[in-house]
């Protein structure tokens, strides 16, 4: 989940995000993929946007869908953005990245993340730019979801930033977590976490190489 900064603090300096991937490490340096010392909820499904936690997706194929309808669906331009974001920074990790023409919403395999665009009639909890929550949880795995939902604000949310602010939300909906969660506890804008930065106006676009890791690990 992502703040958005203030526009009443849009005068004031920032930091500035250098597009300069991280030097690779044979481990990760962090653990902020759930669960960790500091962050354990058990993942449970919800419809309830506030009552979400960060899960793990169920496996390492992932299946997503693109909204279709109205409200919360996304144009065509967005769509294509979200493929690029998805190719370039998760299709290279261990994780399989496929497209669900058919999307499955309810049973034991439904379509892992399903994105949105947010409308007035599919809100986001107020002062948040993009928001991930679980539908519905693998009743057997403590720390995993069956489905999960990305919603972005509209317009152009998955544009902008080349896609920093999908690539964050993609991140909560396979594990990844903020700095605060992190173990050990770090400051959100810490540059090692790439797009899952928080805290900050302009995200990245890319994953560091810290959570790439720690995707592989996991899946």
């Amino acid at each position: 989940m992502l703040r958005s900064l203030l526009a009443a603090l849009s005068t004031v300096t920032v930091l500035a995000v250098v597009a300069v991937q991280t030097p690779a490490y044979a481990t990760h340096e962090v653990d902020s993929m759930v669960p960790t010392t500091t962050y354990h909820p058990i993942c449970l499904g919800t419809t309830d946007l506030l009552s979400g936690m960060v899960c793990q997706t169920d496996n390492a194929n992932v299946y997503w869908y693109a909204d279709s309808n109205d409200p919360g669906e996304l144009e065509d331009n967005d769509v294509a953005s979200l493929e690029n974001m998805l190719s370039t920074q998760y299709a290279p990790t261990d994780l399989a990245i496929y497209y669900d023409g058919s999307p499955v919403f309810s049973g034991t395999a439904q379509t892992d993340i399903v994105y949105q665009e947010s409308e007035d009639a599919l809100p986001l909890p107020s002062g948040y730019r993009g928001w991930t929550w679980c539908n519905d949880d693998v009743s057997t795995e403590a720390y995993a979801c069956d489905q999960q939902y990305v919603r972005i604000q509209s317009p152009d949310g998955y544009r902008i930033f080349g896609g920093g602010l999908a690539c964050h939300e993609t991140g909560h909906a396979v594990g990844l977590l903020h700095g605060a969660q992190a173990y050990p506890v770090l400051p959100s804008t810490d540059g090692r976490f790439g797009c899952m930065m928080n805290e900050i106006y302009e995200l990245p676009y890319y994953l560091g190489s810290d959570q790439v890791h720690q995707i592989n690990n996991t899946y």
